[in-house]
């Protein structure tokens, strides 16, 4: 799976997020917000074709969590961004 490039991560009024990317700027109608964990994600896979086991080693390295945690958060990580079109696959 990729995350989808037509969108990109920006920092608005301190927050973090995702933004539709148009060909005259920014639609600000249609954003994601992330919290650090979705960060971390979105900027160690953006650009690359991944596996769910990256996100989840990404993750137990940056939190010290169980592979069982890491599995769980990593997917559902994966379902609301492919849910929301931020993922394909």
């Amino acid at each position: 799976m990729k995350i989808n490039s037509n969108y990109k991560l920006r920092e608005i009024a301190g927050e973090k997020m995702v933004v539709i990317k148009g060909p005259i700027g920014v639609d600000l109608t249609k954003v994601v917000m992330l919290n650090s964990s979705a960060e971390l994600l979105w900027c160690s896979l953006q650009g690359k074709d991944f596996l769910r086991e990256e996100a989840e080693d990404l993750l137990i390295r940056k939190y010290g969590i169980k592979k069982s945690q890491a599995a769980l958060d990593a997917g559902e990580w994966i379902i609301s961004m492919v849910k929301v079109g931020l993922i394909e696959y």
